[in-house]
């Protein structure tokens, strides 16, 4: 009886062992650049698999079978899988080559290749991809797709109308309210901020503008330690100006730092944090900026979305309709990236930037919400699609990927280090990022959300309850969060990171010509042309065009002028608001500065 037992377990066993299952092989190099069109072939089946644009391919295995991972340019290596795990990431040696050539600050994705880098000083690595091989991939994994992708299914009740402008939001812009976000981080959120070790402290705020004061957009700035090594990476946004931190990858919350400096071309000057104001750069060019924007969704396509993303779908191609006519003269192209995770069909789907709108929103009507299984998703390994494949115009005169999600990333060492690397690269490239969060994201997240926003220069959106639509949304923690409808939101924050002044100023009105649309960041009030103010000294907020509190002194509003704005801060030609609380509300002062 023993011995039948024995060989029924045996066989058991031997089925079990033998039975074939998917497994998800990503493949990168040393610096966790995920490498594309690698070969991974199974040495048992003699079957050959290709990695995609995410450095990733499903093999079908079975217990203690062996692959061979190759790639130009790389050692090859062989693996065992040993039947458990569902990831296998394989790390790549590159052969010995010569010394790649230290590309420019600020280089990225463009018609003739792809460069990966990092941040540190002198670690720069640059990778061609074969564009016609790697579209020829995505329009192979869009075919599978379309045969997987039934029509979509309204989540809720039955005949529920799915349209634009039904999901609502608050925004929390931590640029508007930097008095407040010294709190967040030292209290309300402390909690959260060595999980992630994002810490957005010490900032420097760099206003670039030519010799007649207009703003000078998509140049690199560099902020550099007392050895003269770049630290930190940014790119003027439409307003002319970039941000800079010191330490945002670190756990040193505390301390003074002597002896940084900036640099935009060939001009060096000392750093000013941003409590002793702007760091004002003069250069000798004329006025101009590109007539075009690029505008790219970055889509959590996993189960728990499903409460939200067909509405979110919805959005969002009104928003690339509506945006198309959001700034006067200005092209704007679209795209779109939907990841998932390691275990699930996809990890990301991509649609390049194009300025056929149609193709977008074609792309974004076939995804549908599925997989996951755990809380948290590939975050990291979308943004590097997104920065490197998705093929930006570094000439344009704003980037922005709205990042759609409900979870935050993996929390282990190699995701958390490729995540820090993605942010990063996007503040080098000048990619604003914009979360919008949805339902069923914790406040740890939140953090982390917000962190990102201001480590590239961006703002943040939370969806709210009050459209009834999908799960109970978080509550950020903010002092006020000013309710609107999402697809508004998401346009006039395309407005205001890309209007730019006039570069030539009527006589007629003594004032430039300029977008009547005046953002308010402190809830919207009417503006006071002629305001009743009390004489005496008060706190006064200076806001931009995008929101940014640039500046917190006392004065009189009503003695303050234009001409004292621009000579005190070296501002580029624009609107400002000069804000003032008192008699329990915000009092508005519109300041015109040419």
């Amino acid at each position: 009886m023993k011995q039948r037992v024995l060989f029924l377990f045996s066989v058991l066993f031997l089925s079990v062992s033998s039975y074939a299952a998917r497994v998800s092989v990503v493949v990168a190099d040393s610096a966790n650049s995920l490498i594309p069109e690698a070969s991974v072939k199974n040495l048992c089946s003699r079957k050959s698999y290709t990695t995609s644009v995410d450095g990733r391919a499903i093999v079908m295995m079975t217990k203690n079978q062996w692959i061979r991972i190759s790639a130009d340019g790389y050692k090859s290596r062989k693996m065992r899988w040993n039947g458990k795990d569902s990831l296998l990431w394989v790390t790549l040696t590159p052969l010995p080559a010569k010394q790649t050539k230290r590309p420019k600050l600020g280089s990225y994705a463009s018609s003739d290749g792809v460069v990966f880098y990092s941040m540190s000083p002198r670690t720069y690595t640059s990778k061609s991809i074969d564009h016609i091989a790697l579209m020829e991939t995505m329009e192979a994994e869009t075919e599978l797709m379309d045969e997987k992708v039934s029509a979509p299914i309204a989540y809720g009740k039955a005949g529920n109308n799915i349209s634009a402008g039904k999901l609502t939001a608050g925004e929390v812009n931590d640029f508007a309210k930097w008095y407040q976000w010294p709190s967040i981080i030292d209290d309300t959120l402390k909690d959260h901020v060595s999980l992630w070790r994002i810490v957005p402290r010490h900032r420097y705020t760099v206003q670039v503008t030519n010799k007649e004061g207009f703003p000078i957009v998509s140049r690199a700035v560099n902020l550099l330690d007392h050895s003269g090594n770049t630290i930190y990476q940014a790119v003027t946004d439409n307003t002319g100006k970039a941000e800079l931190w010191y330490q945002l990858i670190s756990n040193n919350l505390c301390g003074k730092h002597a002896g940084l400096k900036i640099r935009v071309d060939n001009q060096v000057i000392d750093a000013k944090d941003w409590y002793e104001g702007l760091n004002h750069i003069i250069l000798d060019e004329p006025c101009e900026a590109s007539e075009t924007a690029d505008v790219l969704f970055v889509v959590d396509a996993t189960g728990s979305m499903g409460d939200e993303i067909y509405y979110l779908q919805a959005e969002m191609k009104d928003v690339i309709r509506r945006s198309q006519n959001a700034v006067e003269n200005l092209q704007i192209r679209t795209g779109a990236v939907f990841y998932r995770d390691y275990s699930d069909d996809y990890l990301t789907r991509i649609s390049r930037l194009t300025d056929n709108i149609e193709t977008t929103q074609q792309f974004i009507d076939k995804q549908h919400a599925n997989g996951g299984g755990d809380y948290e998703e590939a975050i990291p390994e979308a943004l590097k699609a997104a920065l490197n494949v998705s093929g930006w115009n570094e000439e344009a005169r704003a980037r922005i990927i709205f990042l759609v999600l409900d979870a935050p990333c993996h929390k282990d060492s190699a995701t958390l280090a490729m995540l820090h690397e993605q942010i990063l690269n996007a503040s080098a490239m000048g990619v604003r990022i914009v979360p919008v969060v949805c339902s069923g994201l914790d406040k740890s997240a939140e953090l982390l959300m917000r962190e990102i926003a201001l480590a590239t220069n961006g703002t943040s959106f939370f969806l709210t309850d009050d459209s009834g639509i999908g799960d109970s949304h978080i509550k950020p923690s903010t002092d006020s969060l000013k309710v609107e409808h999402l697809n508004d939101m998401l346009v006039r924050t395309i407005q205001e990171f890309t209007t730019m002044p006039s570069c030539t100023v009527s006589e007629e009105e003594g004032e430039m010509h300029i977008l009547p649309y005046i953002p308010n960041p402190f809830e919207a009030q009417d503006l006071i042309s002629d305001p009743s103010i009390p004489h005496g000294e008060t706190t006064l907020y200076l806001i931009d065009m995008s929101g940014k509190v640039i500046a917190i002194f006392e004065g009189e509003m009503d003695a303050v002028s234009a001409q004292q704005i621009s000579s005190r801060y070296g501002l580029s030609n624009g609107v400002y608001l000069l804000k003032a609380f008192y008699d329990g509300q915000w009092n508005t002062k519109k300041l015109i500065i040419r």
